[in-house]
């Protein structure tokens, strides 16, 4: 819960053009030297996903096998993002319910108190003054109602939005890294490449980093 609250302050949308310039440079590397070169940068990767899935175009072969492990990392990210997601639309879901038991509880303890403490003669005469008092502690009671639907809507539901958002651009970063890395593989020149990797991401994006990357 709270290193999912915290994500929202501390991360930025991924950032998928550093990953593609990263991988077009060790593609040249690669056509350079050798791709066993690519071991000596790994360690100085900073992208977590991008540093597995060359350890592990290292270790397999086939590329099948290669392809099948890197989507298997990929969605238990995804598992996990959902996880963390789900707690805040669930706690969105009970604010308001919990707000509500607070108000009827409030409003029970109330009315218990005013008739406990007068009898029903009394109670008859001092009609107006009883009402008043209901009404003052009635809006007090509603004070929970309006804590739970404010929490819930302004607090929770914003939060699980913010990590869809932060998690559906990490997933698509990562697909491009894994047809990157497949296309690195392969041993497909540094333009072509590019081009697989391109072919990914939105028309938008994929405009911008077409002049950006050269």
């Amino acid at each position: 819960f709270f290193q999912g609250f915290a994500k929202i302050f501390k991360e930025e949308p991924a950032n998928v053009r550093d990953s593609i310039e990263e991988i077009l440079d060790l593609s040249r590397i690669a056509h350079s030297r050798s791709l066993l070169e690519i071991e000596k940068h790994i360690e100085k990767q900073e992208d977590d996903f991008l540093k597995f899935s060359l350890s592990e175009m290292l270790v397999y072969r086939d590329n099948e096998q290669l392809e099948q492990s890197l989507h298997n990392h990929l969605n238990a990210m995804k598992l996990r993002h959902l996880r963390c997601q789900d707690i805040f639309n669930n706690m969105a879901t009970y604010a308001p319910a919990f707000g509500m038991m607070g108000t009827v509880m409030g409003l029970i303890m109330m009315m218990t108190s005013q008739v406990g403490a007068e009898n029903a003669d009394a109670i008859v005469g001092q009609t107006e003054n009883m009402l008043n008092s209901l009404l003052a502690g009635m809006g007090l009671a509603l004070v929970t109602t309006f804590y739970g639907v404010f929490i819930a809507n302004f607090i929770f539901i914003p939060v699980s939005g913010k990590l869809k958002v932060l998690s559906d651009a990490e997933v698509d970063k990562n697909e491009v890294i894994i047809q990157g890395v497949l296309a690195l593989k392969n041993n497909m020149p540094t333009l072509f490449l590019k081009e697989s990797m391109l072919s990914h991401v939105s028309y938008q994006t994929k405009l911008q980093l077409s002049q950006l990357i050269r």
